[in-house]
């Protein structure tokens, strides 16, 4: 793995710190979302993406094709066929 490295200035890391403390952020991690949605705000089409739900439900569905709990078709038929049977 590479370690991502940042160089912002002071006022940067201090917008960073004011949203991951409004949020509740308290984790590494959660500060980078919170820049993340820092940026989406210039493109508020693109927030939902950095909300913590999303994010949560991104890493789920992470796992979830790693683990290849997935199902793929050939066409939207075949799809909305498996969408409307009783099996699981």
């Amino acid at each position: 793995m590479t370690d991502l490295v940042l160089h912002i200035t002071n006022e940067q890391r201090q917008r960073i710190e004011k949203v991951a403390r409004e949020r509740g952020y308290k984790a590494p991690d959660d500060y980078l979302l919170a820049l993340f949605e820092i940026d989406a705000e210039r493109d508020p089409d693109q927030a939902y993406f950095w909300t913590p739900q999303w994010q949560t439900a991104e890493r789920e569905a992470d796992k979830d094709i790693a683990a290849g709990q997935v199902k793929t078709f050939d066409t939207m038929d075949d799809l909305i066929a498996d969408l409307m049977s009783d099996d699981e």
